[in-house]
């Protein structure tokens, strides 16, 4: 029976050694883990901005885009108004 007991003593002794190096394991992978967890977390930040940044170009783009569209609309309005208001004047 003590022959037994010391056997399983053993097997629990052997057990708790084997989950002591796999806790520190995990504690090493872990840090390294929360290591990574940063540098992503960083990089997101720096990719939120440039979108932030390419966003706002785009935005800027467009608005002067539409702003020269309607100016030149304007432009060949004005030109139309011109032409018939001084053709109309050259006739009288």
């Amino acid at each position: 029976m003590e022959k037994r007991e010391r056997q399983e003593a053993k097997v629990v002794k052997g057990r708790s050694a084997a989950t002591r190096k796999r806790e520190q394991d995990d504690s090493a992978g872990s840090a390294d883990d929360r290591e990574e967890v940063v540098a992503l977390k960083k990089r997101i930040s720096r990719l939120e901005a440039e979108n932030r940044q390419l966003r706002n170009q785009i935005a800027v783009l467009t608005d002067s885009m539409n702003r020269s569209s309607q100016s030149l609309s304007d432009s060949v309005r004005e030109q139309q108004h011109n032409f018939l208001k001084y053709s109309n004047v050259r006739r009288y």
